[in-house]
């Protein structure tokens, strides 16, 4: 068994595209980051290993928070997985965290709200992740099924082999270790792909007058935006008992801003009024998506 690892093991050296990829999707994610904190936070790349199930995930038995990560363009499962301090220093990020306060040093469980967080954590990484195997092999990474254990089952068995990325998280001067499992059989299937050493990049000089025009032709293309003043949430039951003539109460007043959407996505906030005889939106503000974004967790 350890002469047949150490083969895997040596393996990794001919699949340079595999450590391509966890490192362009830790520049993004780290990125994406930047926003949340001073210093910004940092997601980087240990390196990738070899093991059964059992050996990899040894160390992360117990205060852990795990997630599954389907690639169904591989026809595979991966599990994610983040140990104590990990999850911690992401929740505090997060939430809103300085560290001014020193580490939580508890040995509770998990909330349900921790666990959410550091699965919301999971969900950008695995973004960033399919981003960077777009240029590769192309797939979409889901992740669900958030738990505090790890579930060998996902992976096949403890004795299944495995690829695993090793990435280091930190933040407000603590952080922690998270691993991916992936099984070597569906990375083995795509080995030619894995194979192929990565391009060089070059450097091309844009031309003024062709960037001017790239940018004058993206602003002149059409979009149409929508002005949501209230939603209602309905059972079908009650929609198929609409009467034509019936009203609808809202919850929405004269004082309530207007979400201005396009292509369902929230972008400006304004105020609803009214000027010479027609309705007006006032430009507020613009939707702070990480707000949003944190505000859906909490409401989870």
């Amino acid at each position: 068994m350890r002469s047949l690892f150490g083969g895997a093991s040596s393996s990794l050296d001919r699949l340079p595209m595999l450590s391509t990829v966890f490192e362009r999707a830790v520049i993004a994610c780290t990125q994406e980051l930047r926003p949340l904190a001073t210093p910004p936070p940092a997601l980087s790349f240990v390196g990738l290993e070899a093991a059964t199930a059992a050996e990899m995930f040894a160390q992360h038995d117990g205060a852990i928070v795990t997630a599954i990560i389907h690639a169904p363009g591989w026809n595979t499962k991966f599990l994610i997985s983040a140990r104590r301090s990990t999850v911690f220093t992401i929740v505090e990020l997060l939430l809103g965290g300085d560290g001014s306060q020193p580490p939580y040093a508890g040995k509770r469980p998990f909330s349900k709200i921790e666990t959410r967080v550091a699965g919301a954590f999971f969900e950008r990484f695995a973004n960033c992740l399919s981003a960077a195997t777009a240029l590769v092999t192309p797939t979409a990474l889901r992740v669900d099924a958030l738990a505090n254990a790890i579930d060998f089952d996902i992976l096949g068995n403890r004795g299944t082999p495995l690829f695993g990325a090793k990435l280091r998280f930190d933040a407000l001067g603590r952080g922690g270790d998270i691993l991916l499992g992936m099984p070597q059989a569906a990375i083995t299937a795509m080995r030619q792909t894995f194979e192929r050493a990565a391009s060089k990049e070059t450097t091309v000089r844009a031309d003024p007058r062709w960037a001017e025009q790239i940018e004058r032709e993206v602003t002149r293309a059409n979009v149409t935006l929508q002005a949501v003043l209230d939603e209602r949430p309905m059972h079908l039951a009650e929609i198929a008992g609409l009467n034509v003539g019936q009203v609808l109460d809202l919850q929405a007043t004269p004082r309530t801003r207007v979400h201005l959407e396009c292509d369902g996505q929230r972008m400006i906030l304004c105020q609803f009024g009214k000027s010479n005889g027609v309705y007006t939106l006032r430009v507020e503000d613009f939707v702070d998506r990480e707000r949003e974004f944190m505000n859906d967790i909490l409401a989870g």
